[in-house]
């Protein structure tokens, strides 16, 4: 079992790029793309720092449920974690900014926000199967 969750970290460490699924208005899924997360614990907690003023922060006020998902194209290994969203203000610009890419920098959004995922499940998909994970 070691060997799952090492791997689970190792794909968390190594991927650039995380899916945010959030439930919009409607109740369609809304998938956004996103840069690493500036903090997590493990796979239970992650942040996200977001635009307030998007579309992804305005679903998470109105329906809390959503989904983070990465993934190594090389190996053809998935993560999956279904959860909660939550909203954190940024008290310091300046704390936060040496965390961000450069990407993150340049997108200058005008109401930044961090946004709080705590996991509930977990499914990993490697070695051509797919495997619920306690969390």
């Amino acid at each position: 079992m070691m060997e799952i969750h090492e791997r689970i970290v190792r794909l968390l460490n190594s991927s650039t790029v995380f899916l945010i699924s959030t439930i919009d208005k409607r109740d369609f899924p809304t998938v956004i793309t996103v840069s690493e997360p500036l903090w997590r614990e493990g796979l239970l907690k992650l942040q996200f720092y977001l635009d307030g003023n998007g579309e992804t922060v305005k679903n998470i006020q109105c329906n809390p449920n959503g989904s983070v998902c990465c993934y190594e194209e090389i190996e053809h290994e998935s993560l999956l974690l279904k959860g909660k969203f939550t909203i954190e203000q940024i008290e310091s610009r300046e704390a936060i900014e040496p965390k961000l890419s450069t990407y993150q920098k340049e997108m200058n959004h005008s109401e930044p926000v961090l946004v709080n995922f705590e996991t509930w499940t977990a499914r990993i998909h490697m070695d051509k199967k797919t495997k619920d994970i306690i969390v």
